[in-house]
């Protein structure tokens, strides 16, 4: 990633994923999201229509702030059983979201992923 790109990511509040389906139409849902030793993390729902074009092809772009912000394009993956990483993206999200994340969504995040209901993303960066 060129240093632009990387302090977007250390300011955003928000990515923008563009996921693709099968005959090419494309989709781009905000998101929040951390960054861990160069990939981007990010939870979603298992059912969710980025979720599982994710799982299908896992090829996204992801803009930075804005959907016409700084981007870059990715390989994205499931990262299932990893409490630590999902440990830590509830730790991000709190300091990055201090008001929503506390007061209520991080109890809904954190019952999603014990559930199953909701995965972890990986975005690497290509």
């Amino acid at each position: 990633m060129n240093a632009p790109l990387e302090n977007a990511l250390q300011t955003a509040k928000r990515i923008y994923v563009t996921t693709w389906g099968p005959t090419g139409k494309a989709g781009t849902v905000p998101v929040w999201f951390m960054v861990r030793d160069g990939c981007v993390y990010f939870t979603t729902l298992r059912g969710s229509l980025k979720s599982r074009r994710i799982k299908a092809a896992g090829r996204v772009k992801v803009a930075v702030g804005s959907a016409g912000g700084p981007a870059f394009d990715g390989r994205a993956e499931w990262v299932d059983d990893r409490p630590d990483l999902e440990q830590e993206i509830l730790r991000v999200y709190g300091r990055k979201y201090p008001i929503l994340v506390p007061l209520f969504m991080g109890r809904r995040i954190r019952k999603r992923l014990a559930s199953k209901e909701s995965v972890l993303i990986r975005v690497t960066p290509v």
